[in-house]
């Protein structure tokens, strides 16, 4: 385990003072072999005693194929279900992965197979399996095992007989009768003192770790006191279920703040069900979390961006991640997931950020996601985002003002400098939803000083100064993607086409579509050039240059893979894709005049030809 005792300290100390597993029960285990190392033997009773930084391993050749243990109950038992814990989790991750674990297992009870083998993931986390039979010997089979990165040792931390929600409150009930007693009060009370105390000590000195690895312990395998009388009053097999997680300890982590009790908490997380597990693995995360940001992160993140939290790193988090460029070639980038704007130079390096510091933020779209390392904690104020869904640049003389749609509904527009100048929320009542490919967009109409603001098939027109004009529903729908033209008009994606709508919702009709762009794509982006030429990207990696909205220039293959929800920009022949968390430079009109080139090479290698 991660604190003293060690996995077969504890154990020891049961046998001395007579309360071994199995000397009060007239349950027994067995296993098909037993492991002996430095540390002794690793018997099949260490897999049944309830705690999980103890475990059996199997002594074979091999990695584990085709070894067992088992549990003989007494008497006949109503079993309906069987958990366990895989792995060794004496160090946590570190000998989870060093030591080989079960991959394939197959329950009985009383000789007879229950179901079929059940494959299991290489993870750190409990298995439940249902049973629903009266039997008095339960077996878990290892059919088939992952081997481990250093040992081939098979570890198996844990198995319980009926740990699962409703059939543990039998094995709970009877150490809750004795915890109110005031034997059991007392020994709370000194437990109570002693978590007190270790909290008090690491909360005074961070570099201190007996005071936390105390609190560890008892979080990850209850206090010592409640371990040594679950081990007289709870038979083998259902001890883990009778160990449930302290709350007390867990508290004193939390407020704590300090990520080294990550290990503690893993543990309890593995013990616990339902509401109560969700909110460990929830706190989990948010240690994980933080961690990373005191850390302070890597600082060579690539050119043109990697997933991540850091200057310069992106995060969409499946998302599409909204690009514009400005006249002097800086990109834009609406960093979803980070809750910032990122401006890039035209060597792929982010010089410029707008946005909350990092921090740790569960803020997804209105609602909650696991907690994670965020480039910007996501606010409600000025100058802050709450995923910033889209990014349009307003164009000035001295240089580019933009504006920043949330995914709340929220608008701002900074001036060239990156001021906040105004925001507002958008007079919509739906929300942006996650996971649909984007449903929230703004463009701009530089002769008429008009804002359009765009969720799901609702648009709104702004004067800058936040001035409703007008609104209206699309008629065709949520758009793919939308851009404003130099006519002052919308063109919008919907499936395979573009069409074109005016400002007061007067439906135009089709400018582009699959005669044009061909068929077998899902999804594009619009955009302009700093000529004011459209330009089509679909997912397929195919960019098309027009001369005028539906006239066609030239096309070709950009990309030689399928994007995800790809947004791109065009300045002087260069485009710039963002896909899965990264920017994609590509000179397409070099890539266009090559093609030119080869092709009238060919016609005059052709007409020199006999």
């Amino acid at each position: 385990m991660f604190v003293t005792p060690s996995r077969l300290g504890l154990f020891s100390v049961l046998v001395a003072a007579g309360l071994a597993p199995g000397a009060a029960h007239a349950a027994g285990v067995s296993g098909s072999s037993t492991m002996q190392d430095a540390a002794g033997k690793h018997t099949a009773e260490l897999a049944f005693d309830g705690l999980l930084g103890t475990g059996w391993a199997e002594g074979e050749l091999g990695a584990g194929a085709g070894s067992w243990v088992e549990i003989d109950l007494g008497a006949a038992t109503e079993v309906g279900s069987v958990s366990l814990w895989p792995g060794n989790l004496e160090k946590g991750e570190r000998t989870f992965k060093e030591y080989g674990r079960p991959k394939v297992i197959q329950v009985w009870v009383d000789g007879q197979k229950v179901g079929d083998p059940l494959r299991i993931q290489s993870e750190m986390k409990r298995v439940d399996v249902p049973v629903g039979k009266t039997g008095r010997k339960v077996r878990v089979e290892f059919v088939e095992s992952f081997e481990g990165g250093v040992y081939t040792d098979m570890f198996v931390a844990e198995v319980a007989v009926n740990f699962t929600e409703g059939e543990r409150s039998k094995a709970v009930a009877k150490v809750e009768a004795w915890r109110t007693s005031k034997e059991g009060l007392a020994a709370q009370k000194k437990y109570e003192d002693q978590a007190l105390a270790a909290y008090e000590k690491h909360k005074a000195d961070a570099y201190e770790k007996e005071g936390l690895e105390f609190l560890m312990d008892a979080a990850g395998e209850g206090p010592e006191y409640l371990r040594r009388r679950v081990s007289s009053l709870v038979p083998l097999g259902s001890r883990a279920a009778a160990l449930v997680p302290d709350e007390m300890a867990m508290s004193a982590i939390r407020k704590l703040k300090d990520p080294t009790g990550i290990p503690g908490l893993e543990y309890a997380a593995m013990r616990s069900l339902g509401k109560q597990q969700r909110e460990i693995i929830d706190l989990i995360a948010y240690f994980r979390a933080w961690r990373d940001i005191q850390g302070g992160g890597r600082r060579n993140i690539v050119a043109w961006g990697e997933t991540g939290w850091e200057v310069g790193a992106l995060r969409g988090e499946g998302e599409p991640l909204a690009i514009e460029i400005d006249q002097f070639g800086n990109a834009y980038v609406a960093d979803t997931a980070n809750n910032r704007i990122q401006r890039y130079t035209t060597g792929g390096v982010s010089d410029k950020q707008w946005g909350a510091p990092p921090d740790v933020s569960e803020y997804w779209f209105g609602s909650t996601r696991p907690w994670y390392a965020a480039g910007g904690l996501a606010k409600e104020e000025a100058g802050a985002f709450q995923n910033p869904v889209d990014v349009e640049l307003i164009p000035g003389k001295e240089g580019d003002a933009f504006m920043v749609l949330d995914a709340s509904g929220r608008l701002q527009i900074f001036d060239a400098e990156g001021n906040g100048e105004i925001g507002w929320t958008l007079a919509i009542d739906d929300q942006v939803q996650p996971k649909v490919g984007g449903e929230g967009y703004l463009a701009y109409l530089p002769k008429k000083d008009l804002i359009v603001a765009i969720v799901g098939n609702d648009a709104v027109v702004y004067q800058r100064d936040s001035e409703k004009l007008s609104q209206f529903v699309i008629k065709d729908g949520t758009p793919n993607a939308v851009v404003a033209g130099t006519d002052n008009k919308l063109y919008m994606a919907f499936g395979d086409q573009v069409i074109t709508y005016n400002t007061d919702g007067f439906r135009y009709g089709t400018v582009i579509d699959s005669k044009i762009l061909g068929e077998g794509f899902e999804d594009m982006d619009i955009t302009l050039d700093e000529k004011g030429e459209m330009w089509v990207l679909v997912d397929t990696g195919w960019v098309f240059k027009f001369k005028k909205p539906g006239k066609l220039d030239w096309k070709l293959r950009a990309v030689d893979h399928e994007l995800i929800h790809p947004r791109f920009a065009v300045f002087q022949g260069n485009v710039l894709i963002t896909d899965r968390d990264t920017i994609l430079p590509i000179d397409a009109m070099q890539m266009h005049l090559d093609e030119v080139q080869a092709e009238e090479d060919a016609k005059k290698e052709g007409k020199a030809a006999p």
